[in-house]
């Protein structure tokens, strides 16, 4: 039987090309040395990613302050980040539910850390279908999105691979910074967040609300 035991890693901020880099290693690497691993981490100043199928022009309002652009390896479409906090969440082998149930799953997770700093989210109702055919991810809420007050603050893609799978996800809130998500959670993580992750890989799968 699998570990259910994930590894954490609290990574340092970098700038997009360097942060997706890290990712696309990882997700080879799936299965050499451990199984399951969670990390998180941060941008150097705005830059926007996209899914390795976006095929679109980003929003030319962007491009006058970001400082990067890189390809993520899941699908989606294109995120501005700055004050955001990212996640990264591998698992090998891969689970034996259909990653589109993962997705909710992960996102009321984190619902979850958020109603801890008082942040009152749901999940975005609907049927479940595949994010990666969105132009820009946090105007186009789909099903398992996290939303505040009927703004999407949480979405992201997944890939599967001979290897395992890989989450990546994007949080922001308004009135938190990247910097205070990111200390917060890792509080939370450390008193309940690892074990309530590990129990929720292993029950029941959470689907999308009616």
């Amino acid at each position: 039987m699998p570990d259910s035991r994930i590894a954490f890693l609290l990574d340092r901020a970098r700038e997009a090309s360097g942060q997706m880099e890290v990712d696309a290693f990882l997700l080879g690497r799936m299965g050499f040395g451990w199984s399951r691993l969670l990390r998180i981490y941060r941008f150097l100043g705005p830059c926007v990613t996209v899914g390795r199928t976006y095929r679109q022009d980003i929003p030319p309002e962007w491009r006058e302050d970001v400082r990067d652009i890189a390809v993520r390896p899941t699908g989606g479409g294109a995120v501005l980040h700055g004050e955001d906090l990212c996640f990264s969440l591998f698992l090998f082998p891969r689970p034996p539910v259909s990653p589109r149930f993962l997705y909710p799953l992960v996102h009321d997770w984190v619902g979850q850390f958020l109603k801890e700093l008082s942040v009152d989210v749901s999940l975005q109702s609907g049927t479940p279908v595949s994010p990666n055919l969105r132009r820009v991810c946090f105007e186009e809420p789909v099903c398992g999105d996290l939303l505040w007050k009927s703004r999407k603050v949480m979405g992201g893609a997944i890939r599967v691979t001979s290897n395992g799978l890989l989450y990546q996800g994007s949080l922001h809130v308004p009135g938190f910074s990247g910097r205070l998500l990111e200390e917060r959670f890792f509080q939370w993580y450390r008193a309940v967040g690892a074990r309530e992750l590990e129990v929720r890989l292993e029950s029941e799968v959470l689907v999308c609300p009616a």
